[in-house]
């Protein structure tokens, strides 16, 4: 057996034995989060499905759906679910904006843009708050993240340190 495939071998026992503690990149662009979660990208969102490949959920972006696979991961259910809530109602808002933004835009009536500019004021205020809830949540997963890791010794010996 030659170096490379005593090296290969080894790689392939360790990413199998840790599997549960890595994300990694599949083939199609998505990812596989904990041996448990498979994201995959779409149109300005990525979907998260479970092993049995049944959607968990959609998320405006890869940050967003990683913490909610490492809060739902840690068992931590009423986090996972405000992301997910925080996000859905984000997004909502966002698009609505955004629709609202090219209506202003298309317009010549400059009354109207006025008007709509300012009902789009306390919906924008909204978008904030939802942004720094989320991000408040996101640092929340972040924390149990890089939690799992506070002991090296332990987790490059494959004991777990929590």
């Amino acid at each position: 057996m030659s170096q490379a495939q005593k090296l290969e071998r080894f790689a392939q026992r360790e990413v199998l034995r840790n599997i549960h503690t890595m994300i990694v990149s599949d083939d199609d662009g998505g990812y596989v989060a904990f041996g448990q979660y498979h994201l995959r990208p779409g149109v300005g969102m990525f979907r998260v499905y479970n092993l049995a490949g049944y959607l968990a959920g959609e998320f405006g972006n890869k940050r967003t759906a990683i913490s909610w696979c490492v809060a739902d991961r840690n068992r931590q259910i009423g986090l996972a679910q405000h992301i997910k809530n925080l996000d859905c109602k984000r997004q909502q808002i966002g698009a609505d904006l955004a629709a609202t933004q090219r209506s202003v835009i298309g317009t010549k009536d400059c009354a109207f843009a006025e008007m709509m500019m300012t009902k789009m004021q306390p919906k924008a205020q909204l978008y904030a708050v939802l942004n720094n809830e989320l991000e408040k949540c996101l640092n929340s997963a972040k924390y149990l993240q890089l939690r799992g890791f506070e002991n090296e010794t332990a987790r490059t010996s494959g004991i777990q340190a929590n």
